[in-house]
């Protein structure tokens, strides 16, 4: 009988179902927005390294850069390869795994030699052999570093896709050739795969990776410009916070720190940011259920209209099935699942829509590799759109139907 009644008033079922997928669609494409961002975030977050905790001068946190004034941070000593090497003899191998060293943030001058094709400005980063351990160097032209060619300095580089596509025309014409770098004359290694854009540091496409004694010698003894550190990953199944007390107090011993003295290095964690994202995203994500929220409603309370309707047009029917045995709660039925059913197919319409929207966004994404984000559209966030679809219809229809269902079945009749 309830779809009978729907079919039976196409227009304003339309209407009403209209109204919801509105308001599913808000609430499910706000999701796939906030779930897509946090994705991306992730993932470029991934290019620190799983299991990995930095040395630096500088920490990353703001309540701990409060702590001190500014000065005392500027004192600091900087990581140092003997202190590197000196962890790497000393720390326990059942809990580390690798220890690196990186100097970043080197603006340098490139140019092919060949055809004097020059690029300013671009990010050098100076690196150990066994950096590539830490962080995956996706070689797709070419060949990563000998450790022979990092421990000596050799002049040699490994250049990002875009890069390489600058100076070179085509990212596979790079290899073997030469460019100036600065004075140097550096000999072309490898290229990168594409790796696409990153929130939170260089993307791999824009990266001219050296060996480290190599940069060394540009920065000479400006090396805090160059944001030296040191890089330690755990082995599997240990716990990041057991890897950051052990290298704490290990450092320490190293730079000989009395007890009473403070840390004079900092020890970052990638799960900082995660966790700091974490309660970020929980606050988005009630956020934007309000925005989607406030659609929703608005459809709800057109279902609920129409109930009451529905209910008042049809008073003699529901007098007429009371008089012949129908319980109330056949007929709070009856109203209740017309309104579920209202909102359900909204529902569906809604995550159509969004369904749809998203392919057609991601295609044009596709179009602009180097924009690398796509729109994710869960199953969960679909089952989110039922799951509202379903308790609006409940709210929505509850109401009416109730008042149908409490008709005494002469008033009824009479009603009519």
């Amino acid at each position: 009988m309830a779809f009978s009644t729907l079919v039976a008033h196409k227009l304003r079922s339309f209407l009403s179902v209209l109204g919801i997928s509105i308001g599913i669609f808000s609430i499910v494409m706000v999701y796939t927005l906030i779930d897509s961002l946090e994705f991306k975030i992730k993932e470029s977050l991934s290019s620190f390294g799983k299991s990995v905790v930095y040395v630096e001068v500088y920490p990353w946190e703001t309540e701990d850069r409060k702590a001190y004034p500014w000065w005392r941070y500027t004192n600091r000593p900087d990581p140092t390869v003997f202190e590197m090497k000196q962890l790497q003899q000393i720390f326990n191998r059942q809990i580390v795994d690798v220890v690196a060293f990186k100097m970043s943030d080197y603006n340098a001058k490139l140019t092919n030699i060949e055809n004097a094709i020059t690029m300013t400005q671009v990010s050098v980063e100076g690196i150990t052999f066994n950096f590539n351990q830490i962080q995956d160097i996706h070689i797709r032209y070419g060949r990563y570093f000998t450790s022979q060619e990092v421990e000596l300095g050799r002049n040699v580089c490994v250049l990002g896709n875009n890069i390489a596509v600058k100076l070179f025309g085509n990212a596979s014409n790079a290899v073997n050739q030469k460019l100036r770098f600065n004075e140097s004359v550096l000999t072309v290694l490898g290229v990168m795969e594409v790796e696409g854009e990153s929130m939170f540091s260089n993307s791999a496409d824009q990266l001219v990776y050296v060996p480290l004694d190599l940069l060394a010698s540009k920065a000479g003894f400006n090396t805090r410009s160059y944001n030296p550190k040191i890089i330690v990953k755990a082995k599997e199944g240990i716990a990041i916070d057991a890897l950051a007390t052990e290298l704490k107090g290990t450092m320490r011993n190293i730079r000989k720190l009395k007890p009473d003295a403070d840390d004079n290095f900092a020890i970052n964690k990638v799960t900082f940011f995660i966790e700091y994202l974490r309660d970020f995203f929980k606050k988005v994500n009630l956020f934007g259920f309000i925005i989607g929220g406030f659609s929703l409603l608005v459809g709800g309370f057109g279902v609920a209209n129409i109930m009451f309707v529905s209910v008042k047009e049809r008073t003699h029917i529901i007098g007429v099935q009371k008089a012949i045995g129908a319980k109330s709660y056949h007929i709070l039925q009856q109203f209740l699942t017309e309104a579920i059913v209202l909102c359900v197919m909204g529902g569906f319409m809604g995550m159509i829509g969004v369904y749809g929207l998203s392919f057609v966004v991601n295609y044009f994404l596709t179009l602009t590799p180097d924009f690398n984000f796509v729109l994710v559209l869960s199953w969960s966030n679909m089952a989110y759109g039922l799951f509202f679809s379903i308790l609006t219809g409940i709210l929505a229809g509850i109401i009416p139907a109730w008042f149908g269902a409490k008709m005494p079945p002469v008033e009824a009749i009479r009603a009519s």
